[in-house]
């Protein structure tokens, strides 16, 4: 029998300094005689976070500037772009390794538009939930930059990072004089940082999310995957990877590697064809779609993810046919794991193919491309996926006023998808809470990305507020980094917030942060402004249709709902005001939405917590009825960083852990 750790202490382990550790999950039934070689320290907890802020500064003078990031959209297919795998290749030989060692790693590789974090977040729980010692790098980060490499699902702790960091740093350092004075961008770096660290662990499994695109990224200079995945794919970053799906389709089936399989999921129209074509002309073994999820067997159980939103279904099926290929490579490879307390052996035997039908899969089928087979999930896999966590993404944090629903959505299409999942979860609190709702939105947006196709799915959530900040939670921050500031943020709020190089962005100057959020807010108001004349057309023959209907009130939320017949009735009227675009008749009765450019994101917060201290009476209450104050409900969405920038502000421990 294999035991799941395989190589022997590196040091005697203080007792006091296991909190920091990262040890590899061992599962009941396994010898536990042997621990990974994870570096624990001894120093202070405040030399501890020192030497780290003191590694983060280091890391951000290799950020591009503005200036620096124009030229290469500006040349965004020359040889630079198309030279970057080979730059890795040569950080990687200075900093000690060579690309052959990377071959040693095993491998999932994820490319994609929307989804590939979280399809990477449920692999890497699967398998650590089946006993493996997992690595995982993604991107961007949302409060610690050591939040990209993860051992066992949790970030690095601060000294292990820092050891790492100025390990790599120094080499790379003290080749530069022999290499033109170079030193690898800031995400190069972490690209090479995270598989030194991988190496270094000695970790059964490497995650790796791609960084921007697929065929030019650094983290492309992985050679032999044991298998990679292309999760949905859409417009974004169209000024570097093209203005079609059909181009940001190549890009990201291009890390398809000789002699590997590749798995992707239905595709618009037009990107199927592409994603096959290239996978095959990469000489991949195979290119297969993932099956509904519906087709899998759960041996009776009932499937919970740890991720919310029906979107999610379908990374989770991606993520299953990963998995199950990695096992069976892993398999194949001559190893042997005896899982649980023995009775059930994960490894060691064929996965048993679902005894149901494949569903067709359009877009698959009419590019002649396989549906990859559904099969008898194990329960270590549907427990990972159901202890899945995935910080910023359809994260919901819940305090005694306001609750924050929390999407890290920047793309047309996972903006939809983040608005079905909030008006959804939002409509679900509103019949618990029987008191007055006010909806509000904070929104940022980034890159090059267009503020009408992202902001017009949200206009009918109909919110009663919506805020529009730069990338910086300080309440009255200068310059340009999002985590310097003048005084602490928070403070109005309760909350005390450090300050941190962390976030600090030295690729978009504050100016034009602050451009962006007024043209978001002016398009926002162009288009509540074209939803409410289209309303205005509703006829009086509508209105009489539908009698039962407040027409005049702000839909549902702030009508009493004290009884289930009442709640019954009003859900019926919902579904006849949505169908009629959810808006008022009378423009006379028609609530404003109030809008705002802030400075901060501290400030959007407490702009936001302000609401909840506007006292009102429910929507048909009795004239002397006493009036309360409302809960609020926030949105926040359009960029991760705006995202991190939230978590950081709420509390920084969320990138660890689901909020109680």
């Amino acid at each position: 029998m294999r035991l799941i750790a395989r190589f022997p202490y590196r040091r005697q382990f203080l007792c006091l300094a296991m909190k920091e550790m990262i040890g590899r999950k061992v599962l009941p039934g396994v010898s536990r005689n042997v621990i990974p070689a994870m570096k624990i320290s001894v120093q202070s907890e405040e030399t501890i976070s020192r030497n780290y802020e003191e590694a983060v500064k280091r890391l951000n003078t290799l950020q591009s500037n503005a200036s620096v990031l124009a030229n290469v959209v500006n040349n965004k297919l020359n040889e630079r772009a198309q030279g970057n795998i080979k730059k890795v290749e040569e950080f990687l030989q200075r900093a000690g390794m060579m690309v052959e060692q990377l071959d040693d790693l095993s491998i999932i590789h994820v490319s994609g538009t929307k989804g590939k974090g979280s399809v990477c977040a449920m692999c890497e729980s699967m398998l650590r939930a089946s006993g493996f010692k997992t690595g995982f790098f993604s991107s961007p980060h949302l409060v610690e930059v050591r939040e990209r490499i993860r051992i066992n699902g949790r970030p690095l702790p601060k000294d292990v990072f820092t050891d790492y960091f100025t390990k790599i740093f120094d080499r790379l350092e003290e080749s530069k004089a022999s290499h033109g004075g170079e030193m690898p961008a800031y995400f190069r770096f972490l690209t090479v940082l995270a598989f030194h660290v991988f190496l270094e662990e000695k970790v059964d499994v490497a995650v790796v999310e791609v960084g921007l695109g697929g065929s030019y990224d650094c983290t492309n200079v992985i050679r032999k995957p044991v298998a990679i995945g292309i999760t949905s794919l859409g417009l974004d970053h169209t000024s570097v990877l093209g203005d079609t799906v059909e181009k940001i389709a190549w890009h990201k089936a291009a890390i398809s590697k000789p002699g590997r399989p590749a798995f992707t999921v239905p595709q618009p129209e037009g990107a199927m064809k592409v994603v096959k074509d290239t996978a095959v002309g990469c000489g991949a073994s195979s290119i297969e779609c993932a099956p509904d999820i519906d087709n899998y067997d759960f041996n009776g159980m009932t499937l919970r993810l740890g991720l919310t939103g029906k979107h999610q279904y379908t990374n989770a099926s991606l993520a299953l046919q990963l998995c199950k290929t990695w096992v069976e490579n892993y398999q194949d490879d001559g190893n042997s794991m005896e899982c649980g307390n023995g009775s059930e052996v994960l490894l060691g035997q064929t996965f048993k193919l679902a005894n149901v039908s494949n569903s067709a899969v359009s877009t698959a089928e009419d590019v002649g491309m396989e549906t990859a087979k559904p099969f008898v999930v194990p329960s270590h896999f549907m427990k990972g996926m159901e202890e899945c966590y995935w910080p910023g993404r359809t994260q919901t944090v819940k305090t005694e006023n306001v609750t924050y629903y929390i999407d890290g959505a920047h793309t047309p299409r996972s903006i939809q998808a983040c608005q079905n999942w909030f008006m959804t979860a939002a409509e679900e609190e509103c019949w618990i809470l029987d008191r007055p709702i006010k909806r509000l939105l904070i929104f940022n947006s980034t890159g090059d990305r267009d503020e009408y196709s992202l902001l017009r799915p949200l206009i009918g959530c109909q919110f009663d507020g919506a805020a529009f900040c730069p990338n910086v939670t300080g309440d009255s921050a200068s310059g340009n980094s999002a985590g310097e500031a003048s005084k602490d943020p928070g403070i109005a709020m309760g909350i005390v917030v450090k300050k941190s190089s962390d976030q600090t962005a030295c690729n978009v100057t504050m100016d034009k942060q602050t451009a962006r959020c007024q043209r978001n807010l002016v398009a926002f108001e162009k288009l509540t402004d074209a939803e409410a004349q289209a309303d205005l057309r509703l006829t009086i023959q509508d209105v009489a249709r539908n009698p039962s209907i407040d027409w005049h009130s702000r839909l549902y939320r702030n009508a009493e709902t004290s009884t289930h017949e009442t709640r019954v009735s009003e859900t019926n009227a919902i579904r006849s005001v949505q169908q009629h675009k959810q808006l008022h008749t009378d423009s006379a009765d028609i609530v404003q939405t109030v809008t705002a450019v802030l400075p901060s994101i501290s400030d959007a917060l407490q702009w936001a917590r302000s609401w909840a201290d506007k006292e009102q009476c429910p929507t048909g209450a009795a004239k002397d009825a006493a009036p309360q104050k409302p809960h609020v409900q926030v949105l926040i969405c359009g960029s991760l960083h705006l995202v991190g920038g939230v978590i950081k502000v709420l509390d920084p421990e969320l990138v660890n852990r689901p909020a109680s």
